[in-house]
Protein backbone atom coordinates (compact mmCIF):
# COMPACT_ATOMS: atom_id res chain seq x y z
CA UNK A 1 0.00 0.00 0.00
CA UNK A 2 2.70 2.50 0.86
CA UNK A 3 4.29 1.57 -2.83
CA UNK A 4 0.54 3.03 -4.22
CA UNK A 5 0.21 6.14 -1.84
CA UNK A 6 4.25 7.05 -3.38
CA UNK A 7 3.13 6.09 -6.79
CA UNK A 8 -0.55 8.20 -6.71
CA UNK A 9 1.73 10.96 -5.21
CA UNK A 10 4.22 11.14 -8.19
CA UNK A 11 1.52 10.87 -10.50
CA UNK A 12 0.03 13.87 -9.19
CA UNK A 13 2.52 15.40 -9.26
CA UNK A 14 3.54 14.65 -12.75
CA UNK A 15 0.28 15.64 -14.08
CA UNK A 16 0.67 19.47 -12.91
CA UNK A 17 3.35 19.82 -15.17
CA UNK A 18 3.11 20.64 -18.75
CA UNK A 19 5.93 23.37 -19.93
CA UNK A 20 9.41 22.64 -20.21
CA UNK A 21 12.71 24.05 -20.75
CA UNK A 22 16.14 23.60 -21.82
CA UNK A 23 17.92 20.85 -19.96
CA UNK A 24 14.49 19.44 -18.60
CA UNK A 25 14.50 15.74 -18.10
CA UNK A 26 11.49 15.43 -21.02
CA UNK A 27 9.66 12.33 -22.36
CA UNK A 28 7.50 11.80 -25.91
CA UNK A 29 4.24 9.46 -26.00
CA UNK A 30 3.27 7.05 -28.98
CA UNK A 31 2.87 10.42 -30.94
CA UNK A 32 5.84 12.82 -32.03
CA UNK A 33 3.63 15.43 -34.17
CA UNK A 34 0.50 16.85 -35.84
CA UNK A 35 -0.37 20.09 -37.72
CA UNK A 36 -1.48 21.78 -34.84
CA UNK A 37 -3.25 24.15 -36.79
CA UNK A 38 -6.06 26.18 -35.93
CA UNK A 39 -8.11 25.01 -38.84
CA UNK A 40 -7.81 21.36 -38.44
CA UNK A 41 -10.74 20.04 -36.76
CA UNK A 42 -9.49 17.10 -34.90
CA UNK A 43 -6.33 19.10 -33.49
CA UNK A 44 -8.09 22.12 -32.73
CA UNK A 45 -10.50 19.75 -30.56
CA UNK A 46 -7.44 18.38 -28.74
CA UNK A 47 -7.21 15.21 -30.26
CA UNK A 48 -4.57 15.30 -32.30
CA UNK A 49 -4.17 11.51 -32.76
CA UNK A 50 -6.86 11.99 -35.49
CA UNK A 51 -5.57 14.97 -37.18
CA UNK A 52 -6.15 14.44 -41.17
CA UNK A 53 -4.06 16.68 -42.61
CA UNK A 54 -1.15 14.24 -43.34
CA UNK A 55 0.94 15.86 -40.78
CA UNK A 56 0.25 13.29 -37.98
CA UNK A 57 3.95 11.48 -36.99
CA UNK A 58 3.83 8.53 -34.70
CA UNK A 59 6.63 8.12 -32.73
CA UNK A 60 8.19 4.56 -33.76
CA UNK A 61 8.01 3.81 -37.41
CA UNK A 62 6.68 6.66 -39.14
CA UNK A 63 7.39 9.44 -41.29
CA UNK A 64 8.34 13.19 -41.26
CA UNK A 65 6.27 15.54 -43.90
CA UNK A 66 9.80 15.60 -45.55
CA UNK A 67 10.09 11.83 -45.30
CA UNK A 68 12.76 11.01 -43.06
CA UNK A 69 11.89 8.30 -40.31
CA UNK A 70 10.68 8.48 -36.73
CA UNK A 71 12.72 5.76 -35.01
CA UNK A 72 10.80 6.30 -31.81
CA UNK A 73 13.04 5.11 -28.89
CA UNK A 74 15.93 3.85 -30.79
CA UNK A 75 16.66 6.99 -31.75
CA UNK A 76 19.91 9.18 -31.02
CA UNK A 77 17.72 12.25 -30.50
CA UNK A 78 13.97 13.20 -31.45
CA UNK A 79 12.66 16.17 -33.09
CA UNK A 80 8.82 17.49 -32.74
CA UNK A 81 6.79 20.38 -31.20
CA UNK A 82 6.97 20.44 -27.10
CA UNK A 83 3.25 19.80 -27.37
CA UNK A 84 3.76 16.17 -27.48
CA UNK A 85 6.90 16.50 -24.71
CA UNK A 86 5.85 15.68 -20.77
CA UNK A 87 8.57 17.05 -18.20
CA UNK A 88 9.57 14.08 -15.87
CA UNK A 89 9.60 14.91 -12.60
CA UNK A 90 12.86 14.47 -10.87
CA UNK A 91 11.48 11.47 -8.22
CA UNK A 92 10.33 9.74 -11.36
CA UNK A 93 12.98 7.39 -12.27
CA UNK A 94 13.79 7.12 -16.47
CA UNK A 95 13.11 3.33 -16.29
CA UNK A 96 9.41 4.04 -14.19
CA UNK A 97 8.35 6.50 -16.57
CA UNK A 98 8.62 5.34 -19.92
CA UNK A 99 6.07 2.76 -19.65
CA UNK A 100 4.06 5.79 -18.48
CA UNK A 101 4.23 7.47 -21.96
CA UNK A 102 3.77 4.42 -23.85
CA UNK A 103 1.00 2.08 -22.55
CA UNK A 104 0.18 4.58 -19.18
CA UNK A 105 -1.36 6.87 -21.80
CA UNK A 106 -3.77 4.60 -23.18
CA UNK A 107 -5.57 5.21 -20.02
CA UNK A 108 -4.67 8.33 -18.94
CA UNK A 109 -6.13 9.70 -22.10
CA UNK A 110 -9.59 8.76 -21.59
CA UNK A 111 -9.81 9.13 -18.02
CA UNK A 112 -8.50 12.85 -18.33
CA UNK A 113 -11.18 12.80 -21.02
CA UNK A 114 -14.08 11.63 -19.87
CA UNK A 115 -13.63 14.03 -16.89
CA UNK A 116 -12.15 10.99 -14.03
CA UNK A 117 -11.91 12.33 -10.77
CA UNK A 118 -13.97 13.35 -7.77
CA UNK A 119 -17.95 12.49 -7.84
CA UNK A 120 -16.86 10.00 -10.53
CA UNK A 121 -16.64 5.60 -10.34
CA UNK A 122 -14.39 3.76 -12.34
CA UNK A 123 -14.21 0.20 -13.46
CA UNK A 124 -11.54 -1.62 -14.78
CA UNK A 125 -11.57 -5.02 -16.26
CA UNK A 126 -8.16 -6.92 -15.74
CA UNK A 127 -5.55 -5.54 -13.48
CA UNK A 128 -2.56 -6.50 -15.70
CA UNK A 129 0.14 -3.67 -17.02
CA UNK A 130 -2.77 -1.50 -18.16
CA UNK A 131 -5.23 -2.27 -15.93
CA UNK A 132 -2.67 -1.27 -13.18
CA UNK A 133 -2.14 1.85 -14.94
CA UNK A 134 -5.92 2.62 -14.49
CA UNK A 135 -6.06 2.09 -10.59
CA UNK A 136 -3.03 4.36 -10.27
CA UNK A 137 -4.50 7.39 -12.51
CA UNK A 138 -8.08 6.81 -11.19
CA UNK A 139 -6.44 7.14 -7.45
CA UNK A 140 -4.35 9.68 -8.60
CA UNK A 141 -6.99 11.70 -10.26
CA UNK A 142 -9.00 11.33 -6.88
CA UNK A 143 -12.22 9.16 -8.39
CA UNK A 144 -14.72 8.31 -5.43
CA UNK A 145 -14.77 4.58 -6.25
CA UNK A 146 -12.70 2.47 -8.07
CA UNK A 147 -13.82 -1.40 -9.05
CA UNK A 148 -11.09 -3.90 -10.84
CA UNK A 149 -12.30 -7.09 -11.79
CA UNK A 150 -9.15 -9.81 -13.16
Amino acid sequence: MVVMRLWVTLLKLAMKLRAASIGDRVGVGAQSSSCLKPDCEECSAGVENHCQKNEKVNTYHDRYPDGSKSYGGYADYWRGPSHFVFNIPEQISSEDAAPMLCGGITLYSPFKRNGCGAGKRVGIIGIGGLGHFGLLYAKALDADKIVAIS
